[in-house]
């Protein structure tokens, strides 16, 4: 390999690569969606939730866990001057992924006409349509819009995986920034002209959805003109000839499976419980509504007027029992939650650039470097997630007035984003550190965590939703609780499992406190300012005074050590600024 690429660089060179990448595609996203949510309402967003919540599990099964083997023993082979079987590697995931792509997206067809009553039978004499009661028939078309994404996702992820696997990150980045502009260019045209042609918002919805399989294509284009201009940069020729021969196809196929079924088994049972969780949520509030009408009425009486009028204005009428649980779902899911998300989302690419890097040091047997990149990365993911999840409490409701226009939604959504917050920490320290386990060959530890989270989860809403007084604002709850369980269970896991002795204090506690202090700075500047400017402007300068804040809580505790801003790009310019205000020692 070219020296440049033989380079080993910590997870953070990479993950600068990944976190700018997200960003920019967070940016354009909040671009599409937030017009989007304003555009669709509560209502709309409830269909396209919806047929998210069911795509993702079937997503799950096709993909989750084969991008992360691929990449683990891609590092592996490459560590080990096995470059024809980084080749076969490649070929092997395409294999897999053409077939797990081809059942996920027949699954999720059979999914789409069960869920809405087009398709019925039973088993062992139970009605499986019946499990579906609660959703809405017009969820079947915003469903089918989604649904051939799903192979175009398979077949740029085996090439995700192989880069990231190779340690650059750059395909993955620009894939995920061309994901995301696919969705802005077609989603949100094709949602608006679908909603003044027809003034159906589930179609609309619809419209949005091919939007996110028209992004899917375009990655996939991407990835594969990529490849095939590079495929001799990072394997030269003469490398690739003069490494051992390798082994029959099957051999990598299974080696893939092997290292994947658990991760898939993780991640298909979380995606199983928030299948779960969109049917149970539903039917829970519709359970609510039947046993305490009147609660509702009183607590949404103005959410419930908005609704009716929208509905009268579209020649339709707005029903209690079927239209409120999928429009209160959309609030949460629409509003609270894609805010909440963020932060795991953005964590999570952290420990996507860690697995090769982590994958060499433990290949290697390199205490010491598995050792400093576990320390820097539980200190890297501490001091994002810790300050956001706070800021997230602090300033729930104005956060969603800053971006969204729906009053009486917003006041749905808010008490539910600030619990969602405290979790917003828990799931954000937890996805790197599942990508951390799986690096070290410990891919059956999350699954068995997940499993027990999920069980958590589905009882705390089971219980919360099913009491009127309490109904959607359970759901964040029983979120958390799961989500608590699983990254302390991980965490005291990776310790165990990696003979890594973690200074809690310097990695966790410090910048626990940092962040404490930065979600006090931003309650106390947006209280103090209220009434005094714009609603939106005070968010926006709430913000800004806590994030200074923050970075000097940083200086002041030393979190941010100089070894680890060093192995970014452009590592010694950045330190030197640093420095000189004090930031880093």
């Amino acid at each position: 390999m070219s020296s440049d690429i033989k380079k080993q660089q910590s997870f953070l060179h990479g993950s600068v690569i990944l976190i700018a990448a997200t960003v920019i595609a967070k940016i354009i996203g909040a671009v599409y969606r937030i017009p989007l949510t304003n555009l669709l309402d509560s209502d709309g967003m409830g269909y396209y939730s919806t047929a998210y919540d069911l795509y993702v599990p079937m997503y799950s099964i096709a993909m989750a866990g084969l991008p992360i083997a691929i990449s683990r023993m891609v590092a592996e082979y490459v560590t080990k001057s096995r470059y024809k079987d980084v080749t076969k590697t490649l070929h092997a995931a395409q294999v897999i992924f053409l077939v797990t792509g081809s059942v996920a997206f027949a699954l999720l067809i059979l999914l789409a006409f069960l869920s809405t009553g087009r398709l019925t039978f039973s088993i062992f004499g139970y009605n499986v349509g019946s499990f579906f009661e609660s959703f809405n028939s017009n969820t079947l078309i915003p469903i089918l819009a989604i649904a051939p994404s799903i192979l175009f996702c398979c077949l740029m992820s085996a090439y995700r995986g192989y880069f990231e696997g190779l340690g650059n990150m750059t395909p993955t980045g620009v894939s995920e920034v061309i994901e995301a502009s696919g969705k802005l260019l077609f989603g949100y045209t094709l949602a608006l002209f679908v909603l003044k042609t027809t003034g159906n918002t589930f179609y609309a919805a619809a419209g949005a959805l091919i939007g996110v399989t028209i992004g899917e294509v375009f990655c996939t284009l991407y990835l594969f003109i990529f490849y095939k201009r590079t495929r001799w940069k990072y394997i030269t020729r003469e490398e690739y000839d003069n490494s051992p021969e390798p082994g029959k196809l099957k051999k990598y196929i299974y080696a893939i499976i092997l290292i994947a079924i658990p991760i898939v088994l993780g991640s298909l049972v979380n995606h199983i419980t928030s299948l779960i969780d969109v049917v149970m949520v539903q039917k829970q509030l519709a359970n609510g509504i039947r046993k305490a009408p009147e609660i509702f009425e009183t607590n949404y009486a103005v959410y419930i007027k908005d609704m009716a009028e929208k509905y009268a204005k579209e020649n339709k009428e707005f029903s209690l029992l079927s239209d409120l649980p999928v429009s209160l779902y959309g609030c949460h899911r629409g509003f609270a939650f894609s805010i909440y998300n963020l932060i795991p989302v953005l964590t999570s690419t952290l420990g996507v650039s860690a697995i090769p890097v982590l994958a060499r040091a433990w290949t290697l047997k390199d205490k010491k470097a598995v050792r400093a990149n576990i320390q820097t990365m539980l200190r890297t993911v501490a001091i994002i997630a810790i300050p956001c999840g706070f800021g997230i409490i602090a300033l729930a409701k104005p956060i969603l007035s800053l971006l969204y226009s729906s009053k009486s939604a917003i006041d749905i959504a808010a008490p539910n984003l600030q619990i969602l917050g405290l979790c917003a920490i828990f799931a954000g320290i937890n996805a790197p550190l599942v990508n951390m386990l799986q690096a070290i060959g410990k891919v059956s530890i999350p699954l068995k965590n997940i499993a027990i989270g999920a069980v958590l989860k589905i009882v705390c809403n089971f219980i919360l939703v099913g009491v009127p007084e309490i109904n959607i604002h359970g759901v964040p709850v029983g979120t958390t609780v799961c989500y608590a369980f699983i990254c302390i269970a991980n965490l005291f896991a990776l310790a165990k499992y990696s003979n890594v002795r973690v200074d809690y204090y310097s990695t966790l506690i410090k910048p626990l406190f940092a962040g404490i202090g930065c979600g006090v700075v931003a309650y106390s500047v947006n209280y103090v300012l209220r009434g005094t400017l714009p609603e939106r402007l005070i968010t926006v300068a709430s913000i800004a005074v806590a994030g200074l804040c923050y970075l000097a809580l940083l200086a002041l505790f030393n979190i941010i050590k100089e070894e680890d801003v060093l192995t970014l790009p452009m590592g010694e310019k950045i330190c030197i600024i640093l420095k000189k205000f004090k930031i880093v020692r």
